[in-house]
This record gives structure tokens, sequence and C-alpha cells, in this order.
């Protein structure tokens, strides 16, 4: 895979750099038995979705102020059931300071409640939710995220395991996008890796040799004589 020129680097969290899966389905499921009865995490959640906006299309108009305030205290009190991923303390922690960021779907208070509980550095410019007008799949959060970080956006990797994400990050323009883990082989990432481990960004190139590939960079993959 070799390495790539980059200014900056934008993480998604959830599935990214976290495995929030256990404390978001318990979350969403006892959420779901007084705002929506038959509602199931793991068989109608979409990732990368912000909550409010699956939401609104399960409780009444004037009842989602109050449900979406409920979701966000019970994904506060399930947060310590989130782990760090393969890989991600090792890498924020060796990366130059200011040069990355995390670009999440997330309400603020819930993204540090997990970052917090799984052991990872929260940066000063965390995009959330809260910060943009359109949530992904919008361009807006990947937008702000290379604003903040004074990069240009075509000089800047995006780290997504969400379609959804993806797509965002594909409209703000974002030079090189990798999917991690088995859900971002269901996304347009330029390539995907298995996690974040042997990633290794010295401030000029992402280095990206030492990692388990699960779908190549097509631009980089020899063409059969």
């Amino acid at each position: 895979m070799g390495s790539y020129p980059v200014d900056g680097l934008l993480f998604d969290c959830d599935g990214v750099l976290v495995d929030s899966d256990e404390a978001a389905a318990a979350a969403w499921n006892e959420w779901a038995v007084e705002f929506a009865p038959g509602f199931d995490f793991d068989r109608d959640i979409v990732h990368g979705r912000p909550a409010r906006e699956t939401i609104a299309e399960l409780v009444p108009a004037a009842d989602v102020h109050r449900a979406d305030h409920a979701l966000m205290l019970k994904e506060v009190e399930t947060a310590p059931l989130v782990r760090a991923l393969a890989g991600a303390r090792e890498l924020l922690v060796a990366l130059p300071t200011g040069r990355f960021t995390i670009v999440t779907s997330a309400v603020a208070v819930v993204a540090r409640a997990r970052l917090l509980a799984a052991g990872l550095p929260c940066p000063a410019g965390l995009v959330t939710f809260d910060d943009v007008a359109r949530g992904k799949p919008a361009p807006d959060p990947y937008r702000l995220g290379a604003e903040r970080l004074g990069v240009d956006p075509r000089r800047a990797v995006v780290f997504e395991d969400a379609d959804a994400g993806v797509a965002s990050a594909k409209a703000a323009h974002i030079g090189l996008t990798v999917g991690i883990g088995v859900r971002g082989l269901d996304t347009e990432a330029t390539l995907v890796l298995a996690d974040l481990v042997g990633i290794r960004f010295d401030g000029t190139l992402l280095h990206l040799g030492d990692s388990v590939q699960l779908r190549a960079d097509p631009s980089r993959t020899p063409t059969p004589e």
C-alpha cells in the first residue's frame, strides 16, 4: 500500500476508534421500550447517521425533543461499556500535535463520555452533531473538521466505517478515504483496512504498509499483463 502525502487526519469515532456497539444497543433498546416499541438496534439502526434523524422517523414530531434527550442520557449511562478498538490508542498518542481530530455523528456529551471510557484523547477540534447544520452524509462535518485543522480537504484523510461517513467525506472533497473493519467494505472508501494497527503518520506522509488490508486502493493495484 505504501504511503500517501497528507497534512491532517480525520477520524470517525464509533466503529473506527471505539467499539460502542454493546453500549449503543443497550441504550437504544432500553429507550425503545418507551419511545419506539419493536425497534431493535442490531436489526434497525443505520450506522453513521445522527441519532436525532432516526428518532424523528420513529416518534411523533411533538415527542422528538423529549425522546432525543432521553436517548442521550441513556447513551451517557452506558458509555462505560465502550472500549478502544485495535490500534486506536497507540496511533492517536503518537500523532503530531494538532494534526488530527475526530468527526462524529454523536452529540458532544456522548462522544466525550465514550472517548473517556475508552481511554482515548479528545482533541480540541472535536466535531460533533452539535456543531453542524447537517450531519453525515452531508459534507458539513468533514468540511468543518478540515477547517478546524487548518488543512486543505484534498490533503486530508478520513477513517470511516459507515457509508454515510464516507459519502460525507467525499462530498467535502477529502482527498483520501480509508474504510475500517468489515463494515468499511460496504462503503465506497478508497481502500479498507482491518483496523488502525500499523498506521504511522510523520506529519507529511501517512504510512499504511504495516496495516492489514481488506480491500486495495485500485489506483495502486498492479494490472495483470
